[in-house]
Parts: structure tokens; C-alpha cells; sequence
């Protein structure tokens, strides 16, 4: 049958305001701040990346960066079909493995089908490959090592986001 992926991992998206953003998440959504990291290669000062619980398992995720051009989100008419998503504000789409081994399956099947993929990345509470679809829409397929917990705070990129936490993030 082969491989299937389990759903999504993730959703990264990318925000001009990460304090705002975090305000609208956590208060109005109701979502629970999961991890604030650091994104190499990027200066710390020119990038951060938030994850929030959505539930069942699911994160939702941020990037901002320093340089990121504006977003063209949801134009009522755009100009041309072209236009739809042009600079949108996604950064990728992560699909979920059942292991390690998976993942690894992944990058041989993709790499089969002539597909550039990356060496698997291990961030410490996931482990990942990234590839790109036909249309250059960036791909991940990743499986959780450990659920993300305290360590995961990184409290400077909290306070380079202008972030300041009145409980902890995580229970």
C-alpha cells in the first residue's frame, strides 16, 4: 500500500507582529503558547518562530522575520488568478510520521521520484525533512519525538517578541 502521511503536523505561518499575534492566539483563540525558538540559520534578531496548541494534537505555528515582505492575504478580486497567494503569509505545511524510520522512508521515496529533499533535521522535539511541491510550496514531513514542554520557552525570544507571560506557557 505504501506510505501514507497522518495528517498534519503542523501549519507555519508567517506574522509581521509576534506580541500581537500571540495576544489574538492566547486570549482570543484560547490557544496555549507550546514553544518560542530561535530559527537558525537566522541572526536572533531577524527571526522567531511561536508554536500554539490547537488541540488534538495539533500545532499551529509562526514565523516572523525581520525582512518578511507584506502578506496579500484573502484579496476580495485579485488582479489575475496568478495573484492568489502571491506573497501570502504561509511558510510551510508539515505532515505527521509515525517514527523516525518513517520520515526516513519518506525522504527515499521522494528522493526516488526526483524530488530534493533535505538530510532528516532533528530539532529536538521533532524530527524533520523538507522538500518542495511542483509549484514551490514548501513541505515537511516530520514525527514529534517528545511532546514540547518548558524548555521549549526560549525567554529571549519571548522578550525580543515584546512578549510578557503573566502564567507559564506550559501546565
Amino acid at each position: 500500500m505504501g506510505l501514507k502521511t497522518g495528517g498534519v503536523h503542523h501549519m507555519a505561518l508567517v506574522c509581521k507582529d509576534m506580541a500581537r499575534t500571540h495576544d489574538f492566539y492566547t486570549k482570543a483563540m484560547n490557544m496555549r503558547l507550546t514553544a518560542a525558538i530561535t530559527v537558525p540559520p537566522y541572526a536572533e534578531e531577524d527571526a522567531m518562530h511561536l508554536f500554539y496548541d490547537m488541540g488534538g494534537g495539533n500545532q499551529l505555528a509562526f514565523f516572523w522575520f525581520r525582512h518578511a515582505p507584506d502578506p496579500l492575504v484573502g484579496q476580495a478580486q485579485p488582479a489575475t488568478v496568478a495573484d492568489v497567494g502571491a506573497n501570502g503569509s504561509m511558510h510551510h505545511v508539515a505532515f505527521t510520521a509515525d517514527s523516525e524510520d518513517e520520515v526516513l522512508a519518506w525522504r527515499e521515496q521522494l528522493k526516488a521520484n526526483d524530488v530534493k529533499v533535505t538530510p532528516m533535521i532533528d530539532h529536538g522535539f521533532c524530527k524533520s525533512i523538507y522538500f518542495q511541491d511542483p509549484d514551490g510550496i514548501q513541505l515537511e514531513i516530520s514525527h514529534w519525538v517528545r511532546v514540547l514542554d518548558q524548555r521549549d520557552i526560549e525567554e529571549d525570544v519571548l522578550r525580543r517578541a515584546g512578549i510578557r507571560l503573566e502564567q507559564p506557557a506550559l501546565a
